[in-house]
């Protein structure tokens, strides 16, 4: 148990027993399926965190016209060149 911690938690009750079923159907521990759980939480926070961050530098610096054509230009020749309807 080198890199973990014990904790105590209080949950709700009905959360509990989905959660006990979800843990019972899938074989892995209380201490599995929360810390599976804890990842995924922060995991989708730090997306979250990410895309606000994009999305806050594009309405910073959005592409000029000239790069916009520029996209254009690449997507239309790199499409042209493959071979639609064949296997």
């Amino acid at each position: 148990m080198g890199n973990t911690a014990k904790v105590a938690v209080t949950v709700d009750r009905e959360v509990l027993a989905r959660a006990e079923r979800m843990r019972e159907s899938s074989g892995e521990s209380r201490s599995a399926l929360v810390n599976r759980a804890l990842a995924a939480l922060l995991a989708a926070e730090e997306h979250k965190e990410k895309v606000a961050r994009y999305i806050q530098a594009y309405n910073e610096r959005p592409e000029s016209e000239e790069e916009i054509d520029q996209a254009r230009s690449t997507a239309a020749t790199s499409l042209v060149r493959l071979k639609w309807g064949e296997p």
